[in-house]
């Protein structure tokens, strides 16, 4: 503690008054997380912040890696078990990710995401199917189906966007506001629409980025 205090203090000299009180707010973030969170989680690495999550749900499944950071509002669920089901789900968020404001992650069997990938406000990721086969049983109390999803490295998911069961999508892809995706990405891929489509790729040959006609 005494260390964690000195090297506050050293980070804090000559800074503005509003920069000073964003970096206390951010120690005592930090703070809250190793005391509360950690013990608890499957795995945390070193300066991963969780701030306040509205539900955080099967930590023991849960596995960050270092500078992971998990904004106010985020709805993180890993279900064990749901009705009669069993699961053995694993959630992994790769190092110096961030997901940020009221985004709403589930998961019953795997979701990978990759290192330094950026979920802004609002996206929703999830691996689990709620069928309806059955019209006498209500949609929320049938059977659950699970689907992987990966997200690969250095990949930007903007606002609103849904990734759904199934979904894997490469590295250093840009997924466009309000996407809707359920398909394969290739690495260096630009996708947008509801539901998603490739609009650009990277052409490793000619080193630079190509629209797609579909």
């Amino acid at each position: 503690m005494k260390k964690l205090l000195l090297d506050l203090c050293s980070k804090l000299e000559g800074r503005g008054i509003h920069e000073i009180i964003d970096r206390l707010k951010l120690y005592y973030r930090y703070l809250i997380t190793v005391l509360f969170y950690k013990p608890f989680i499957g795995e945390m690495g070193k300066k991963t912040v969780i701030y306040s999550p509205i539900r955080f749900t099967g930590l023991k499944f849960i596995y960050l890696g270092a500078k992971v950071t998990i904004f106010d509002g985020a709805r993180i669920e890993v279900v064990d078990r749901y009705g009669n089901q069993r699961f053995s789900p694993c959630l992994k968020i790769g190092e110096g990710t961030s997901i940020n404001q009221n985004c709403h992650i589930t998961c019953a069997e795997e979701i990978v995401i990759g290192m330094n990938v950026l979920i802004t406000a609002n996206v929703t990721i999830t691996d689990i199917i709620h069928p309806y086969d059955d019209i006498n049983v209500p949609i929320s109390r049938q059977p659950l189906i699970t689907k992987k999803v990966y997200i690969g490295d250095e990949t930007c998911i903007y606002q609103n966007a849904v990734i759904l069961p199934g979904a894997k999508i490469g590295k250093h892809c840009i997924i466009g506001a309000n996407s809707v995706v359920n398909i394969q990405v290739p690495d260096y891929s630009v996708v947008v629409g509801n539901p998603a489509r490739i609009v650009r790729q990277y052409n490793q040959m000619l080193q630079s980025w190509e629209k797609i006609y579909q």
